[in-house]
């Protein structure tokens, strides 16, 4: 098999990691939630946030490339704790996908551990992510890396 190479992300991967998320939304969007704007990525709001999350320090995005064709990301930041709770620094994983074919080959974990490690440089101790509770998948992915269920948040159309 082709050696998985995980490195930090430039603008130059801009496109290539829209076009990933925009894959991440429209298989969320067929399978979860059909409330996702499927114009977001490409759209002024989506090429900020990935031009902020490439270029501010308190951001970053990974990417994995095999012969260097990127086959998956993951992008988060510091974040912000709820000011109710006594919490140490916190971190977000926004948002992360790995083309199916490269997934269940480790390429997710070491996606993940890049991100961990750039979070302990950054003092962050506690790191946060949402999943859609029916991808099964995903959370179980979470769960493998040590995340625990904290927060339910509920919704109620009116």
């Amino acid at each position: 098999m082709e050696k998985i190479i995980i490195t930090k992300a430039t603008l130059k991967n801009l496109k290539d990691i829209q076009k990933l998320n925009h894959l991440l939304f429209k298989r969320e969007y067929n399978k979860y939630d059909k409330s996702l704007n499927l114009s977001w990525t490409f759209g002024k709001k989506g090429t900020k946030y990935f031009k902020n999350k490439l270029t501010k320090k308190d951001s970053c995005v990974f990417i994995a490339t095999i012969n260097d064709l990127i086959i998956g990301y993951i992008a988060g930041g510091e974040s912000k704790a709820e000011v109710y709770r006594d919490l140490p620094k916190v971190g977000e994983l926004e948002n992360m996908f790995v083309i199916e074919r490269y997934q269940r080959k480790g390429t997710g974990t070491d996606l993940y551990t890049a991100f961990v490690k750039w979070c302990m440089k950054k003092g962050i101790k506690l790191i946060r992510v949402q999943a859609t509770p029916q991808n099964k998948k995903g959370i179980a992915f979470y769960k493998k890396n040590k995340f625990k269920e904290n927060t339910l948040i509920l919704e109620a159309k009116i």
